[in-house]
């Protein structure tokens, strides 16, 4: 689905739409720029989104629309002309905007004739439950390595890969995760057990493209994109994730081993999750010593283990992430449907 949109469209309008002004001053007390703040407007269940005039027929906008229109992004749309229409279309209404755009200024943007600077995608794939979702992400933090970028690196719960990039880069979290921690604002009354269950299930890939990206494959303009562009953009970048390989331990080292920290071993090797299982401070008095072997307990083995509570890395990207379900459209909880 599209997530989070930059754009610049031309838009007549009555007075400056801002937030106020940021103004640069010189050591010499000389105005250097000033700069017109982002004005936030409130949209479904009080998801903001911000905007701000760059003269007088033409805006920046920033924001989800998605989830300004719906409340929630757990789902929605991969048509980007029909998603900034439909956001575009409910600005209009909001009388303090005082948008005055024109019959040819309207044909534009629906037509998607309008530039777009950040574009953020992503799709989710449903695991079992939240455990499965997090032991994923904390298996794939070392495991898994993209091209050109290195290996991940978490920020909070969030998993990055080549974060800080120009370009583009990729993220991965628990949408369950994010929806139920202190400073989530889902809202109350989409609280329902089939959104709930969805979230608690959903690992997130998530693609931030930038303006550099977006000129060089020609997608600046959301006219060039598709309802079959994002998830394409998404599904190749994830071709640039590596696996790295599953070490063993040779008999001879095995033999040097104290025998719990071979047992711990060999648990780990079938597959359990060890941070499950031992105490903290012995897991990583384990981790240490076995770490001078090459092999780190953290990192979960992608074995198929019935029962197992290890989700193979390789198994859930080459799976199809799963989409809109049935029931949401059904409800009326997804734009552009």
């Amino acid at each position: 689905m599209h997530d989070w949109v930059t754009m610049k469209i031309s838009c007549d309008h009555v007075g400056i739409i801002s937030n106020g002004s940021v103004v640069k001053i010189s050591k010499d007390n000389e105005i250097e720029w000033t700069a017109l703040s982002w004005l936030p407007v409130a949209g479904s269940h009080d998801s903001n989104i911000v905007i701000r005039s760059i003269s007088d027929n033409q805006l920046e906008i920033s924001g989800n629309p998605a989830k300004w229109l719906q409340g929630h992004n757990l789902f929605g749309t991969n048509d980007l002309k029909a998603l900034c229409w439909a956001f575009f279309s409910k600005l209009c209404t909001i009388k303090e905007l005082s948008l005055t755009p024109s019959v040819d200024q309207i044909r534009a943007i629906k037509e998607g004739m309008f530039t777009v600077s950040r574009v953020d995608i992503n799709e989710s794939w449903l695991l079992a439950n939240r455990f499965e979702v997090l032991s994923w992400i904390r298996s794939a933090e070392q495991k898994v390595r993209l091209k050109h970028r290195g290996t991940g690196q978490f920020k909070g719960s969030t998993l990055y890969w080549g974060k800080g990039s120009k370009r583009w880069f990729l993220k991965c979290y628990s949408k369950g995760e994010e929806i139920n921690s202190k400073n989530s604002n889902f809202p109350d009354a989409l609280r329902t057990p089939q959104m709930l269950e969805y979230a608690e299930r959903a690992l997130r890939v998530e693609m931030t493209i930038k303006s550099n990206a977006l000129r060089e494959m020609g997608l600046h303009i959301a006219a060039n994109w598709t309802p079959e562009t994002a998830k394409m953009l998404l599904l190749n970048s994830l071709k640039g994730l590596e696996m790295s390989n599953n070490f063993s331990l040779s008999n001879d080292v095995l033999v040097t081993l104290p025998p719990r920290v071979r047992l711990a071993y060999a648990a780990w090797y079938n597959g359990d999750d060890l941070r499950q299982i031992l105490s903290r401070p012995t897991f990583y008095r384990y981790r240490k010593q076995l770490k001078e072997y090459d092999i780190d307990i953290s990192i979960l083995r992608d074995v198929d283990k019935e029962p197992s509570n290890v989700i193979p890395l390789i198994r859930v990207l080459e799976a199809q992430p799963v989409g809109i379900p049935d029931w949401a459209f059904e409800q009326g909880l997804v734009v552009c449907a």
